[in-house]
């Protein structure tokens, strides 16, 4: 009787903690693979929702413990390409969107917005952009769910992909991306792309129409 009290009293201080730092919005977390063989042909089973929350606790709890907090750990890291689970799955981007919109051109509430594209190709010194990386990964990622990115409440999501190609062709490409909903005007999408451009340190950024 006194440990179901105590676990009452824990859980409920546990729920005023998270109350304290909720969140404006609830947001969730995706990964997007591709299969060793490039054989898997149901699409549904290369995209995944892992982890919703939102506070700013469950945000950390997650963070602190998900792998993909270190780039290297996940993504090509200059040794290896790395495969998970028992399909054999290579990860290869991190998304984090707004609860209920998909990472999908096809999600009707992305239609007709944009996407703004920050591009890094790597020749050298890879390790030592992967740790850079990583930590504007999750600066990114704060700025989103606290909703201090320029005009934030029209940003539907971000992702991180890895564009690394192999063969005879072999390039190091990776990819910031922030997705922005259709009622974001040219002005607002102007000053957030400056934002970004000084954030990030990626002069020229590239701005698709999501059709």
């Amino acid at each position: 009787m006194e440990a179901s009290e105590s676990n009452k009293k824990e859980d409920n201080q546990i729920e005023k903690e998270q109350e304290k730092y909720k969140l404006n919005r609830t947001w969730s977390f995706w990964e997007n693979y591709e299969s060793k063989t490039r054989q898997e042909k149901d699409y549904t089973k290369l995209l995944k929702e892992i982890f919703s929350f939102g506070d700013l606790i469950s945000f950390w709890q997650f963070w602190n413990k998900y792998p993909g907090s270190e780039t290297k750990n996940i993504f090509y890291n200059g040794d290896c390409i790395k495969y998970f689970f028992k399909e054999k799955y290579r990860i290869i981007a991190m998304n984090l969107f707004i609860k209920g919109i998909k990472p999908e051109w096809e999600d009707k509430k992305n239609k007709g917005g944009k996407v703004l594209i920050l591009e890094y190709v790597i020749n050298q010194e890879l390790t030592q952009f992967l740790n850079l990386v990583s930590e504007s990964w999750t600066k990114l990622l704060c700025y989103l769910i606290g909703e201090t990115l320029p005009h934030s409440e029209y940003i539907n999501g971000v992702r991180f992909v890895d564009k690394t190609k192999f063969g005879k062709a072999k390039s190091i490409i990776f990819k910031f991306e922030i997705w922005v909903n259709s009622s974001m005007d040219e002005k607002d999408i102007d000053e957030l792309n400056q934002f970004l451009s000084n954030e990030f340190g990626c002069p020229s950024i590239e701005i698709r129409d999501i059709s």
